[in-house]
């Protein structure tokens, strides 16, 4: 019988570096005010323990989780273990670890407690035999029915992973980011703050600023947090004094909705206690206790002497609210009703953290008015689709389209990456002396050429996800967002205007899908020349999720190849000489190809001309599938490799939405997501998958 395996805090299957999290979970009974003053020197020791990933604490219990579980899958029999030596064990066992597996060793390990670099390298095998890495293209192949039993073996028995009583993973207490706070901000008091020179830019892991591991916070940051407080409520004070205009109506309309307090003294104190009821529960996101509210009052009450205005008592109280904890982190609680019966590791959360969820996923802010009243009236997730889809056809939606694509795709950096322009830019022989005479490549090259190439990629992003159109149009669509100073850098013919249009491009022309966007190519290169591998890498880290490990030290960089050999050395020849030494090869051998496929395109994205005939693209992904240019490498992604692509994207999506990264037991999730996405399901749909699926909707006890 398989036993269900439950690895909770440890065991982290792709191991990646985390912050040290720093975080300590505030209490939920005490005002604003004292919770900013206390709140680093209050410690819930649980939950500090799981924020930092404390693993000699929640190992053991771990460890005997997987031990029960190694011990059933010994018991089950050895028909995986063989299947794996006949598959694998040329490169894998008796003394060969190719990539650092030896599964011999690892299957003489089960029924014993599981070692967490165990749990990750059975991750691995997991990862490159469903992406058809292991066994190599060039070896026999396990038959389909064989790839599947192993996985099975591997995922089931060895992993203890169960699709029926699925691990929501743990959830970690997150800070909002930079920009979410903003959002938050503007969205609950009607002030738009600028908060770039104030507060520092977050950190990053697995490649987003929405992890809730590394969203630390310190004492100097809680202080810049009181001091943009104060700022917001003189602004608020501003705005009221003046009692004109449209910043004046905005901001009654978000913090005074009941208007101006009556002038009976009984009501007035009902009317303040009401008002500031309403600014708390948008400011905390769910209801505020009766105790919190209290100390509410006492705030604005206390703010100023006796004939201070209205509006300046209730900008006290604002400020209180966004220095809080409870509005600097997005804490969440549990359904007080059970969900579907998954089993007592997965409970549901409530409305109120699926309403936070949803809306900081999509939107980067806190939920709007329908959010907070389907979350009170209990109706949200039966109303879930229909708000996924009126979420995503809202303007605010741009902000995951900026915020996850400009990670994910890096298009953050395009405006500000720096090139050697002298050196890389191309001109027409018909205007090239012309125009270096009227400023040259620095004119050219300009920020609004830089601007329009990242909104490009990031408009076609918003138009896949908003049409319900398949997520490989993304790399070979035949369409894509110009104006008339990107198409005339890409050549493309009778595009006019400054605004970014959605253009079916011409026959023949040598742009289509990300792989020939300026953006992709820019951050993939070097300031002055192009990186194959830096674009093959990206390839396979981002599209494919497919990412070699890391280097060895002291690898000679290419400049120092192209030194021995003499400058008519191709790109292709230098990249052979690089990767001469066998430790290098078998990871340049998957990055190399796909690279030099991009060759044809400079560093900052201009086709090379006359000189692109004579660049050689072919190459061989190393599952086998061969190609001859940049074309037929974006057909095999999107076509062949797509389970591949769509793989990697749904977990870049769900590590975005989670705030953690996806781990092994995250499996059933991602593969109903795949699944769907295989059979013809949108770019939308994967969005929907995410927010559907037990990680997004629950959590551990």
């Amino acid at each position: 019988m398989v036993a269900r395996a439950r690895l909770r805090e440890g065991a982290a299957a792709w191991p990646e570096p985390h912050g040290d999290g720093r975080v300590q979970v505030p209490p939920t009974q005490h005002d604003a005010a004292s919770e900013s003053k206390g709140f680093m020197s209050r410690v819930d020791e649980r939950t500090r323990r799981e924020r930092l990933g404390n693993a000699q604490v929640v190992m053991p219990r771990a460890a005997l989780a997987l031990l029960l579980c190694l011990t059933a899958a010994v018991t089950r029999g050895d028909a995986g273990g063989d299947l794996l030596r006949q598959s694998c064990g040329d490169c894998h066992c008796d003394g060969a670890e190719e990539g650092g597996v030896a599964l011999d060793r690892l299957l003489e390990h089960l029924g014993t407690p599981a070692a967490e670099s165990d749990v990750a390298a059975w991750a691995t095998v997991v990862r490159n035999v469903r992406a058809g890495i292991m066994p190599p293209a060039d070896a026999p192949q396990p038959t389909a029915d064989e790839k599947a039993a192993l996985l099975q073996y591997v995922e089931t028995d060895v992993l203890g992973i169960d699709a029926a009583h699925p691990d929501p993973g743990q959830v970690v207490l997150r800070r909002l980011n930079r920009v979410e706070y903003a959002n938050t901000v503007r969205d609950l008091t009607g002030v738009d703050i600028d908060v770039t020179y104030e507060l520092p830019p977050d950190d990053t892991g697995y490649g987003f600023d929405t992890i809730g591991a590394v969203l630390s916070i310190s004492p100097l940051l809680l202080e810049k947090y009181v001091g943009v407080a104060s700022r917001v409520a003189e602004q608020i004070a501003d705005e009221a004094r003046s009692r004109d205009g449209e910043g004046y109506r905005e901001l009654y309309q978000r913090l005074f909705p009941l208007g101006p307090p009556p002038g009976d003294e009984v009501e007035a104190e009902r009317h303040l206690r009401e008002t500031l009821r309403t600014l708390a529960d948008r400011g905390y996101r769910r209801p505020v206790d009766d105790a919190t509210l209290g100390r509410l009052v006492t705030v604005a009450k206390s703010a100023g002497g006796d004939g201070t205005p209205f509006e300046h008592r209730i900008a006290a109280a604002a400020a209180a609210v966004i220095a809080s904890p409870r509005f600097l982190f997005r804490i969440e609680d549990v359904a007080d009703t059970g969900g579907d019966d998954l089993g007592p590791q997965a409970q549901p959360i409530d409305d109120y953290s699926l309403a936070s969820r949803l809306s900081y996923f999509l939107w980067s802010t806190m939920p709007d008015a329908e959010l907070f009243t389907l979350a009170r009236e209990g109706r949200l997730r039966a109303e879930l689709d229909g708000q996924i889809d009126r979420m995503i056809a809202d303007e605010r939606s741009n902000a995951f389209v900026e915020n996850f694509v400009g990670q994910w795709l890096q298009t953050r950096d395009v405006e500000t990456l720096p090139f050697d322009l002298n050196a890389v830019v191309v001109f027409n022989s018909d205007e090239g002396d012309d125009r270096r005479r009227r400023g040259g490549a620095d004119r050219f090259f300009n920020y609004h050429l830089r601007q329009a190439m990242k909104r490009e990629t990031e408009m076609l992003f918003a138009h896949l996800l908003r049409e319900g159109l398949p997520a490989t149009d993304l790399i070979v669509g035949k369409s894509t967002f110009l104006n008339d100073r990107l198409a005339r850098f890409y050549g493309v013919p009778d595009i006019e205007g400054e605004s970014m249009q959605l253009v079916d491009l011409p026959e023949g022309s040598h742009r289509g899908g990300l792989l020939t966007q300026a953006s992709f190519l820019m951050v993939t290169s070097n300031p002055s020349r192009t990186s194959p591998v830096k674009r093959g890498l990206f390839i396979l880290t981002n599209l494919l999720g497919t990412p070699p490990p890391p280097p060895p030290a002291d690898v000679p960089t290419l400049e120092e190849v192209a030194a021995g050999v003499g400058e008519d050395a191709s790109m292709r020849e230098l990249m052979e000489l690089h990767r001469k030494d066998a430790l290098c090869a078998s990871c340049h051998a998957r990055m190399d190809p796909l690279g030099l496929a991009l060759e044809q395109y400079n560093a900052i994205g201009q086709w090379r001309g006359e000189q692109a005939d004579s660049i050689d693209t072919a190459g061989t992904l190393i599952t086998g599938e061969s190609f001859a240019n940049v074309q037929e490498l974006a057909e095999t992604i999107a076509g062949p490799r797509k389970t591949d692509f769509h793989r990697c994207l749904s977990e870049k999506v769900m590590t975005y939405a989670l705030g953690r990264g996806v781990e092994y037991f995250d499996a059933p999730a991602v593969d109903k997501i795949v699944d769907q996405a295989d059979a013809g399901g949108s770019l939308t749909d994967i969005v929907r998958g995410v927010v559907t699926s037990v990680p997004f909707q629950y959590r551990r006890p």
